[in-house]
């Protein structure tokens, strides 16, 4: 899928679960279609400081156990690449974008990829990157790497991808 187009992606999933698709915000109790359209509003205002970023072979992705939100070993390993990578291009912001797979319920799913995503955060800040440098992103279910059945197709969701855009340089 070509990242470029995430917000316009991101708006029509999004309007679709306010619109009451099957399991979206409608079908919730109240409390979870609050949090969703909260997330909902998060995620466009996101979304729209998006442009200009990409993906770069430098910053692969991450994975996750199934209804988990910590760091595997060998993702921890990867995570200090990115780490040093991170430290050493300080012109460039990166935005982590986690994902679920599609079990569970939207607010579930949503929740449970903040989750990820803040776990990622975290890990990249203790590790010396400046959190200001790092947008967060969480789309749940809305961004499916893999629309097939089996773990297999699972675990390709069950991840954090990541963005990048170069600053640009103030000439002196």
């Amino acid at each position: 899928m070509n990242r470029t187009c995430v917000s316009t992606i991101l708006t029509l999933i999004m309007s679709l679960v306010l619109a009451g698709v099957p399991g979206g915000a409608e079908s919730a109790p109240p409390n979870d279609a609050r949090a969703i359209r909260a997330s909902t509003r998060a995620a466009r205002e996101t979304a729209s400081r998006l442009d200009g970023f990409a993906p770069i072979l430098e910053l692969g992705t991450v994975h996750f156990d199934f209804d988990r939100s910590a760091i595997r070993p060998a993702d921890a390993r990867i995570l200090d690449k990115h780490a040093e990578w991170l430290k050493a291009n300080s012109e460039v912001l990166v935005a982590i974008d986690g994902g679920a797979d599609p079990r569970g319920s939207v607010v579930y799913n949503q929740r449970l990829s903040e989750r990820r995503v803040k776990a990622v955060r975290d890990y990249l800040v203790a590790r010396g990157v400046a959190a200001g440098r790092i947008v967060d992103l969480a789309y749940g279910e809305g961004l499916l790497a893999c629309r097939g059945t089996g773990e297999a197709c699972w675990q390709k969701n069950r991840r954090a991808d990541f963005l990048v855009k170069v600053l640009d340089k103030q000439a002196p």
